[in-house]
């Protein structure tokens, strides 16, 4: 087994009430909302990537 991942960075967000709502919902049915919210942005990230790389000009010798 590997090391645990040690969570070291903050990032504080605003949601809307209805968001906030969900999450107490899905934290009532025993889903880590933590690891849920770590999760839905590592998918967004990787669906995404490339739109994130910033995109170079090819280099034209003329």
């Amino acid at each position: 087994m590997g090391k645990p991942v040690k969570y070291t960075k903050v990032k504080v967000i605003k949601i809307t009430e209805t968001q906030y709502n969900t999450l107490k919902k899905l934290d009532s049915y025993k889903i880590n909302v933590a690891e849920f919210i770590r999760q839905a942005i590592q998918e967004k990230i990787k669906s995404e990537y490339k739109d994130l790389i910033p995109k170079t000009k090819p280099d034209c010798p003329f």
